[in-house]
């Protein structure tokens, strides 16, 4: 099963309806293509944007122009075909490896499905060998 090292970004924002939808728009009107997007409250009471770009320098030469503040990590994308105990074995070899895993989200469609794992920053480069990403 394929794992890609991917970037990701964040951005902290008021916790009020629509800002995640404007967020959206206003990554749609500078051509930005995103392939994974969450949006959810922190426990400061603020909120908070995740998003995984198509294209990283395209997003942060979009951020930059739109005039937000990110910050950038890595996350491990895994996709696949969907089964019982699809992610087992990747949930395994972090096991094995004594990498805590410090966010997963993972969802099933169509009979694929499609997984992103993030650790912490000290564990990038670990996981990243483990995951052979």
């Amino acid at each position: 099963m394929p794992v890609k090292r991917v970037d990701c970004f964040f951005l902290e924002v008021e916790d009020k309806p629509g800002v995640l939808a404007e967020f959206a728009r206003q990554l749609r009107d500078v051509k930005i293509n995103l392939r994974g997007l969450w949006g959810y409250t922190n426990p400061k009471g603020k909120g908070k944007i995740g998003c995984v770009p198509q294209n990283s320098k395209k997003f942060i030469d979009g951020a930059k122009k739109l005039g937000l503040t990110t910050t950038r990590g890595v996350a491990f994308h895994i996709s696949g075909t969907d089964r019982i105990g699809a992610l087992c074995n990747i949930l395994d070899i972090l096991d094995r490896a004594k990498i805590n895993i410090n966010v997963f989200d993972a969802v099933g469609f169509s009979g694929r499905f499609g997984a992103y794992i993030w650790v912490g920053p000290k564990d990038v480069k670990a996981a990243a060998k483990a995951l052979k990403a």
